[in-house]
């Protein structure tokens, strides 16, 4: 007797099939409990009509592959992929549900096709990227999401990939993080771009990963609006450096990219560890009526065993107001979970480039309209401060000098010249209504 999720696996279908198979009288079984055991031979029979009418095994056509999607080494689920569609077009049964992608399990045993076919989808270079045309072509597909196939799914974000059927390949062999990018080979042609973890970086940003002499794995992201936003990141980094905890930031650099500045920095997850943003973590627990979305993201961070939620989410709420940050998604923030031992812990601060009024018309700046909206919880940013607490933890005395380190950083930007008196009186506002604040809640 084979258990439904046994034979869900050898007919190649799901768990539900098979209790609708022996309902409907197609597959003998026996209820023990409140579970199904499911004859063998019935099960060989069916799989023998199946192959006396010609059904063609799951994944057997020209346009079609079947891999296994692995957490490091861990497996997690079968796969069917489309290259016609360009689309996963089935999902066997969750193997390893623990370490399944957070937030996508919305039954127990198994992801719906639909919502893995979304999560890839963000795996893959958003199609509004600057030079994403070549990249396709280079590569000879027509999506960004086809291209992370080619590659494998392998990123240094997380250890999500997909090992092929009856393929030798192991995580050890392709990783990026052990691995030289070159060595990495994940496809029968010899693009570059077939082993490279620029194929899973998101965003709009011109974006490079390289190897520091040291091993380091570092990111390369260039700007859109005058080049700004690397240097809106290192602006960044130094105000996280003056107000918040080391460790609860990534610190960026300048650097060149395509002989264009460029920030850099290191990336934020071991060979371990896996980076899971906010919009998985609040969709893992059901959130009830009554509750706010800061309210049931501080919920579920405190359910996965997080400590100090609320402090590291008022650091990131006062950062991004002072920066006037328009660009804190709920992908720009999220937790860190450790694949071996499921423990996790806040991700660091990153990703504050669009900020600083770079998406601001000049001439909008030059009549002092120095607003802007969030995408956090609220897009007010008056709101949105509400949500930080009593601001016990900021040091306001550490704000001195910041404008002026800010406005050194932004001045060598040759082409934000004309920009940067009203960049320093904004920012000069932000500070001082921030220092006020403060104040006034003792």
């Amino acid at each position: 007797m084979k258990t439904t999720k046994e034979a869900a696996e050898i007919l190649g279908v799901s768990p539900r099939r098979i209790v609708a198979l022996l309902s409907e009288g197609v597959l003998a079984g026996e209820r023990v409990g409140k579970m199904w055991l499911v004859d063998e031979a019935s099960i060989a029979r069916r799989l023998e009509r199946a192959s006396n009418a010609g059904r063609p095994r799951l994944g057997s056509a020209a346009c079609q592959t079947r891999f296994v999607l692995k957490n490091r080494t861990h497996s997690i689920m079968e796969l069917v992929y489309d290259s016609d569609i360009r689309e996963f077009t089935w999902a066997g049964p969750l193997i390893d549900s623990e370490r399944a992608p957070l937030g996508l399990a919305m039954e127990r045993d198994r992801i719906t096709l639909p919502s893995f076919n979304v999560w890839w989808k963000n795996r893959g270079i958003p199609e509004g990227r600057a030079g994403v045309e070549r990249l396709l072509e280079e590569a000879g597909v027509s999506v960004p999401s086809e291209l992370a196939v080619r590659s494998l799914g392998l990123s240094l974000s997380d250890q999500y990939w997909l090992q092929p059927e009856g393929s030798d390949i192991e995580w050890r062999d392709v990783n990026f993080f052990m691995s030289d990018f070159e060595d990495v080979r994940v496809a029968s042609w010899e693009g570059d771009s077939a082993r490279h973890p620029d194929n899973t970086s998101d965003g709009n940003l011109p974006k490079h990963w390289v190897i520091g002499p040291d091993g380091t794995r570092i990111l390369l992201k260039g700007g859109i609006h005058a080049n700004q936003e690397p240097y809106n990141e290192v602006v960044a980094t130094a105000l996280h450096r003056r107000i918040v905890p080391d460790g609860s930031y990534v610190t960026y650099w300048l650097e060149r990219l395509d002989d264009e500045p460029a920030s850099a920095c290191a990336a934020f997850v071991r060979d371990d560890e896996e980076y899971v943003p906010a919009v998985y973590v609040a969709s893992h627990f059901r959130r009830p009526p009554h509750r706010s979305e800061y309210q049931h993201y501080v919920a579920c961070c405190q359910e996965l065993g997080i400590e100090e939620v609320e402090d590291a989410l008022s650091h990131m709420i006062v950062c991004d107001d002072i920066l006037a940050n328009t660009d804190r998604h709920a992908r720009n923030y999220g937790v860190i979970r450790n694949v071996e031992t499921l423990e996790y812990r806040i991700a660091p601060l990153f990703d504050s480039g669009t900020s600083l009024w770079c998406t601001k018309d000049l001439y909008d700046l030059r009549r002092g309209d120095y607003s802007f909206e969030g995408k956090q919880f609220k897009s007010s940013p008056a709101k949105q401060l509400m949500l930080a607490g009593d601001l016990s933890w900021l040091d306001v005395s550490a704000l001195d000098g910041f404008v002026d380190e800010a406005m050194g950083i932004l001045a060598q930007n040759e082409r934000i010249q004309d920009r940067l008196e009203h960049i320093r009186r904004a920012l000069e506002f932000r500070v001082e209504r921030m220092v006020t604040i403060r104040e006034a809640l003792g």
